[in-house]
């Protein structure tokens, strides 16, 4: 059984809902505008009111928000990850895709082990940091420290997208997905965005006028395509 996660919500509580999943670290106030939408913040395990897990993972997470969604009563959501927070957004596409309108994943680093954009030393610190035994953990557990109460969810985030296998292969996220980047994106979400999308059964992508964090109008655009999806058209 997962952990409980926290949330809270935001918006009008009779829209459409979206669940929303911070970047990493992200802040309390780190969601969009809700826009007419029930829109519900989820807390990863570590962040504000949830748990450490004992072994973080990107399917681990989608289990809990299906377990928060049953308890609310949803059958049916949309699901929009921003940065560190869009893997596990694609996590949810993957395991459940039927309970879904859609998914939106906003400045997307994709896998490297599907997509082999890291390179040089880069690659070679990956290799050592996912390989080693206990290095990746005790890695990421120091580089989190900074981070405050928030420390446990920074390297949770990081073990499961960095030094873990996803324990999917893109091919599975069977919804409809809008794959978002900012074209001042300094990140490899531009250049990943495409060989996201190739992977993917319904891909669609945006590159915006924008950087790393997405304007209030792009927000928006994002929850209009999620509230246009098949239960709510």
């Amino acid at each position: 059984m997962p952990d409980e996660l926290a949330w809270t919500g935001h918006g009008d509580p009779a829209g459409p809902p979206v669940v929303f999943l911070h970047g990493t670290p992200g802040s309390a106030d780190d969601h969009p505008p809700a826009s007419g939408t029930r829109l519900i913040r989820v807390e990863r395990p570590g962040y504000r009111g949830s748990a450490p897990a004992r072994r973080p993972t990107l399917l681990g997470v989608a289990d809990g928000i299906a377990v928060l969604m049953d308890s609310l009563g949803i059958e049916r959501f949309g699901v929009l990850g921003f940065s560190g927070g869009a893997p596990y957004a694609a996590a949810c596409g993957a395991r459940f895709p039927h309970r879904l309108t859609g998914v939106v994943t906003a400045s997307f680093t994709g896998p490297d082990r599907e997509l082999h954009t890291v390179h040089g030393a880069e690659r070679r610190q990956a290799w050592t940091l996912r390989h080693v035994p206990g290095h990746g953990r005790r890695f990421v557990t120091r580089a989190a420290a900074g981070f405050g109460p928030d420390a446990a969810g920074v390297a949770g985030d990081w073990l499961a997208t960095d030094i873990r296998p996803w324990g999917f292969r893109l091919r599975e996220v069977a919804c409809r997905t809008l794959i978002w980047a900012g074209a001042d994106d300094p990140g490899r979400a531009v250049p990943d965005a495409p060989l996201i999308a190739a992977r993917l059964p319904a891909a669609e992508v945006d590159i915006a006028a924008a950087g790393h964090t997405p304007g209030a109008a792009h927000w928006a655009s994002m929850l209009a395509w999620l509230s246009s999806g098949p239960t709510f058209s």
